[in-house]
């Protein structure tokens, strides 16, 4: 983090509303801002941007039925497993 650590960790605290697009314009701007004179928080912001994308589409991915099935049958199992502790 090469800017005042200062901006630095005011980038790390917004840095999630950021990317949801939960931050008012201002706080955006100022966040690209630093970004361009920040090596450090931009690449950081692009990693986690970049991530944040995967775990999407990975999200929308379906799963292939044998696997959805074992899952099913192990969360059985371990519901089972569970229902029968003594309390």
């Amino acid at each position: 983090m090469s800017e005042s650590l200062t901006d630095c960790r005011t980038i790390l605290a917004n840095i999630s509303a950021y990317l949801d697009g939960e931050l008012e314009t201002t706080a955006c701007v100022a966040i690209e801002q630093h970004c361009r004179r920040c090596t450090s928080c931009a690449a950081l912001v692009s990693g986690l941007r970049e991530t944040v994308g995967l775990c999407r589409d990975a999200a929308s991915a379906t799963l292939p039925e044998a696997v959805r099935q074992r899952a099913r049958e192990r969360v059985r199992a371990l519901l089972d497993r569970e229902s029968r502790k003594v309390p």
